[in-house]
């Protein structure tokens, strides 16, 4: 029987073998079996179920013992005191992957306790890994295979997750901005977030990783592990339970003792790990690294169409460690020659009297265009109006700041304020590569969180 690697068996199965499916499928059944085919899995795929002979169309069988053939992986969802005789069924038959979904063990109570040690007991005695239990398992667009039980929208977009709820899978667009490859480690009785983080670092499609993790297992390997990754590709991460209620209750749904928080940022900080404490600020800042440049430094040049926005801004910048950028005279002097005499422009560039007597394309266009070619500028924050389509004729900047974002080497990180902000964001981001953000104090952690980055693989 050919080794394969134990990555392998777990994201990119060959064959595969689902344990307690339900007995109906279609809208609604929730069954992993529709999910594979929805998604146009190529591999083989089997049923063991002791009480049907046909699921969704396919042969089922009684037990384990009964397939033909090897076997990659097996995901087992039956009541949970059945699962350590299945875990050793599918250990006699040479399985060595198993995915265990169901809840019900450590996170529960005493006899959970007991039935997780058998079941992991059971796998020891036959080399095998066990990812779970309490978990959908594993995701992997590029190849077409989901364990989940949950319906999932299936795009090749380069990111990983590595998270210990269901939660993020279901919610991905709005968690984590996408995924390409997912992990759910859930109770990780025997795999870890450690592991699944090891399976992505040769994945070249990846280009960044989104990390939730309700406790940081294995310290000093998840800190070689990370730093090693980190050089190559960002990871973001949203470590919960920092309060002592969130402790407690990270605690009970996994099973697993949080460590204390202040070990923890300090662990992930040397690792190089970008820590966040919103899911916003997870998905804007896995959307920065996927679309914007690097940054090379903290100097950031503002172009408002507000004085008021440049002052919010300025207080967010002050606070988060980015400066603003002192603008070169060639700089000040091109826009300065929009402006009225009696408006002395510095930075923040605040552009509007320009657009009132020269257009949104000509003022908005030189005030981006130079600031993106000062040398003093490493990053410009910008403010965009979002109107109606007649209006925007006349003052939308789009067209503008697609072009500029795409000929600079900088980032560019836009706020657009107005009735039409959803759709004028999307429309911002359908061509160049500047990113759009719903508020500007997003737009600046994410510039702040990239300068850390940078500093940190710099030094």
């Amino acid at each position: 029987m050919e080794k394969r690697p134990l990555k392998s068996l777990f994201l990119s199965p060959r064959s595969v073998v689902f344990i307690g499916v339900p007995r109906k499928n279609g809208p609604g059944a929730l069954n992993p079996v529709d999910n594979l085919r929805n998604w146009g899995y190529e591999g083989q795929f089997s049923l063991v179920h002791p009480h049907a002979r046909e699921i969704a169309g396919i042969s089922v069988l009684p037990n384990v013992s009964q397939l033909n053939g090897e076997v990659d992986l097996a995901v087992i969802s039956t009541p949970r005191e059945t699962i350590p005789a299945i875990v050793r069924e599918c250990g006699a038959k040479g399985i060595r992957a198993v995915i265990v979904t169901n809840q019900g063990f450590a996170e529960a109570d005493f006899r959970g306790q007991e039935l997780q040690r058998e079941m992991l007991a059971e796998a020891r005695n036959f080399d095998m890994r066990i990812l779970g239990p309490n978990t959908l398992g594993v995701s992997n667009a590029f190849h077409r295979f989901n364990s989940s039980f949950m319906p999932l929208h299936r795009e090749e977009v380069p990111v990983g997750l590595v998270c210990q709820s269901g939660v993020f899978f279901v919610g991905v667009n709005h968690l984590v901005a996408g995924m390409g490859i997912g992990i759910d480690v859930g109770n990780a009785c025997d795999l870890n977030i450690v592991d699944a983080l090891e399976w992505l670092e040769e994945e070249q499609r990846i280009r960044g990783i989104a990390l939730h993790a309700e406790q940081i297992p294995d310290g000093r390997r998840f800190l070689d592990v990370a730093e090693r990754i980190g050089r190559r590709i960002p990871i973001v991460a949203l470590k919960t339970g920092r309060s002592q209620e969130g402790a407690k209750a990270a605690a009970s749904h996994t099973g697993s003792l949080a460590a204390n928080d202040k070990i923890v940022a300090a662990a992930l900080q040397q690792a190089g790990v970008l820590r966040v404490h919103e899911t916003q600020d997870q998905v804007d800042l896995i959307r920065g690294f996927l679309r914007l440049p690097p940054i090379k430094g903290p100097r950031v040049a503002v172009v408002t169409l507000s004085g008021a926005g440049g002052i919010i801004l300025l207080d967010s910048m002050d606070r988060h460690g980015l400066e603003l950028a002192r603008l070169s005279q060639g700089t000040i002097d091109g826009i300065q020659s929009l402006s009225p005499d009696w408006m002395r422009l510095t930075n923040p560039i605040d552009i509007w009297p320009a657009v009132m007597k020269y257009g949104m394309n000509k003022a908005y266009g030189t005030a981006l265009r130079d600031a993106l070619a000062d040398p003093r500028v490493d990053g410009v924050l910008c403010v965009a109006l979002a109107l109606g389509d007649a209006e925007q004729q006349h003052l939308g900047a789009e067209e503008v700041i697609q072009q500029l974002s795409d000929k600079f080497a900088k980032p560019v990180v836009v706020w657009t304020y107005g009735p039409q902000r959803e759709e004028t964001a999307r429309r911002l981001e359908r061509h160049g590569r500047a990113l759009a953000v719903r508020s500007l104090e997003r737009g600046v952690r994410v510039l702040a969180s990239m300068v850390r980055y940078e500093n940190w693989k710099n030094c």
